[in-house]
């Protein structure tokens, strides 16, 4: 497969196809993967007969990469934490990197479903009204709201960001719940996820009063585990 090679081709397809339980990519790692060989001369037709996907699933995959780059990390393939790669993909329909953050915080803080983004960008399309309101009009039909808690911290060095590139989302997270586990041991159930550029906590109402009773800057925390786990490392 042009552009990629034999180990790339093996983790790809062990990534696609709704029978695969584990899998060694993230969605947006599948993306790009894509999108490399086809930018090397691949046709989409041969990609779809190489993987066992369709060409309009292909284009699915590949509709991410258009999604705002701070909230690529959260998409994944199931979990609290993580946006669903079939919604992220309705995401990535909408026009503006601000309605993409928007959208996808409003996914994870509300567990918003697939046919619920799907609404919302309806809502949002059809009628042209701001992205807050069709999120709330469409929770307003809700017999009961469902509220977790999202925190979002930045990864404050080009160093470190430069490092988390070279690393599969795989990678990411379990260096990330080494990192919070190292230094939080007693936090409530959370999940969470580490991109290049930023991290993520999700839970429940204990989790959001843990937090701000921290008697450290839990942003800066992770942080300097990063920077003594991955540079000083070295």
């Amino acid at each position: 497969m042009k552009g990629l090679s034999p180990e790339n081709l093996r983790d790809l397809i062990l990534s696609v196809g709704t029978h695969q339980s584990e899998r060694t990519l993230s969605p947006v790692e599948v993306a790009e993967f894509f999108e490399k060989t086809i930018n090397a001369g691949t046709t989409v037709e041969e990609l779809s007969e190489e993987v066992l996907l369709n060409p309009t699933m292909i284009a699915r995959f590949r509709r991410l990469l258009s999604l705002a780059p701070e909230i690529q990390h959260l998409i994944g393939w199931g979990g609290v934490s993580q946006i669903s790669f079939s919604t992220a993909s309705e995401i990535a329909r909408l026009k503006t990197s601000e309605e993409h953050r928007f959208l996808a915080k409003s996914t994870l803080e509300h567990a918003l479903s697939k046919n619920e983004v799907l609404q919302i960008i309806e809502v949002r399309n059809k009628f042209g009204k701001p992205i807050d309101e069709c999120v709330e009009e469409i929770l307003k039909m809700r017999p009961r709201i469902i509220k977790r808690y999202l925190f979002v911290g930045a990864v404050k060095s080009s160093d470190i960001q430069d490092r988390l590139t070279e690393m599969p989302q795989e990678g990411r997270n379990a260096l990330f719940k080494k990192a919070v586990m190292s230094n939080y041991p007693d936090l409530p159930y959370w999940e969470g996820q580490l991109g290049i550029k930023g991290f993520n906590l999700i839970g429940g109402e204990d989790l959001d009063q843990a937090l701000s009773k921290l008697s450290t800057d839990f942003e800066s925390t992770i942080n300097d585990y990063l920077k003594s786990n991955i540079l000083e490392d070295e």
